[in-house]
């Protein structure tokens, strides 16, 4: 009897799975069982299980002696993965993997791919889009692992690729300075209350551009000065918007904001009484979805009115982070803020901060310590 198990997965969300006996494979004589997970019912659980029952006792599971091309093996692999991301993760993987990885093996019988062929695969993907290097070689990866466990191979041979390395490129300043910041909300100010509030929020809250612009008035007390993060515009590969739940767990967070970026914000919902959308806190002219687009549009003329070097938008939740860390901000409440599941993530990003900071401080001590005659002040000793 097979039995539907409860489990929770890294969100601490409550999923369902199963493994369904299918008998004993005819070449190998060992048992054949299917596994299926990631089913946020215990009824889709149920109906994929039934599904699969029927197909394995009239046949139509097992083809054993068929012969599969590349593209075949992915859209089965696809199948399974589907169940295990959010709508945005998937919808990233096809554009990925049908842009780069297709177009090249798409028609390979999958016995037939050798390492050399996954290599130029490899290699051509890195000369288009190099950040998405690893993302493409994971995927090669696991779909030719899912082809071994069917049985379609005997080894992986993408497990032999080398991943391409990119070459250390100087890092771009994707942050404003406390001046530059200045600046630039007195601009955006000048130019309009819409301007002067999306920017002002993303830069004294530190929030993800997808979560600004799924913000609803609801989320918004102006009785606390706090914003609730909830929930996240995500786009599928063919750029359709959709709300879905905040990139993981810890991005479900109440951030407290300033009185004066609350009174902006208040300012901007009494003239939104009389818009087409009462709900949403940024939105479309047409009352819709407010698209990145225009947010690069107003970023453009805003930087260039006031004569700064344009950032990207992620560059304002940078500048909030780097700013918040220059203040003196506990890097644990730094991390809370910006939604971050591990601290280690915080670090990485902006360790550049910390150790600047703690460099200028360390050269004070120590210069202070050699200044200090232990005599005359037993404390000096320990400055360090």
């Amino acid at each position: 009897m097979t039995k539907i198990v409860e489990y929770q997965n890294k969100e601490e969300e409550t999923l369902y799975k199963f493994r369904l006996y299918a008998g004993v494979d005819e070449r190998t004589g060992k048992q054949r069982y299917i596994k299926r997970a990631g089913f946020y019912t215990k009824k889709q659980a149920q109906d994929e299980l039934e599904k699969l029952r029927y197909e394995v006792k009239t046949g139509k599971y097992f083809k054993p002696n068929k012969r599969m091309r590349f593209e075949e093996v992915y859209k089965q692999w696809l199948e399974q993965y589907q169940n295990t991301v959010k709508r945005s993760t998937l919808s990233h993987t096809v554009y990925l993997v049908e842009k780069y990885l297709l177009p090249s093996i798409a028609n390979v019988y999958i016995d037939k791919l050798t390492t050399y062929d996954c290599q130029q695969v490899i290699n051509n993907a890195f000369k288009a889009t190099p950040s998405m290097i690893n993302l493409l070689t994971g995927y090669l990866r696991n779909i030719l692992d899912y082809a071994r466990r069917l049985g379609l191979i005997k080894t992986n041979v993408a497990l032999d690729v080398i991943k391409p390395k990119q070459k250390d490129k100087p890092e771009e300043k994707n942050f404003y300075t406390r001046d530059e910041l200045i600046k630039y909300l007195e601009t955006a100010k000048s130019i309009g209350l819409k301007q002067y509030a999306i920017f002002r929020v993303l830069s004294f809250s530190g929030m993800r551009i997808g979560e600004l612009t799924a913000l609803e008035w609801q989320d918004v007390s102006f009785m606390s000065n706090t914003i609730r993060i909830n929930k996240t515009i995500a786009r599928d590969n063919k750029g359709r918007a959709f709300v879905q739940s905040p990139k993981t767990k810890a991005s479900n967070r109440l951030i407290n904001m300033d009185s004066e970026t609350m009174e902006i914000l208040k300012e901007l919902k009494e003239r939104s009484l009389n818009s087409s959308n009462h709900d949403r806190v940024f939105s479309s002219s047409k009352g819709g979805i407010l698209y990145q687009s225009t947010l690069y549009r107003f970023n453009r003329k805003i930087a260039e009115i006031a004569g700064l070097t344009r950032i990207k938008l992620h560059g304002f939740r940078h500048t909030h982070a780097t700013l918040l860390l220059q203040s003196g901000v506990n890097i644990k409440d730094v991390q809370y803020r910006l939604g971050h599941s591990k601290i280690d993530t915080t670090l990485n990003i902006y360790a550049h901060v910390v150790n600047d900071d703690n460099a200028k401080k360390i050269g004070k001590n120590f210069a202070n310590y050699m200044n200090t005659d232990p005599k005359a002040d037993p404390q000096g000793i320990n400055v360090l």
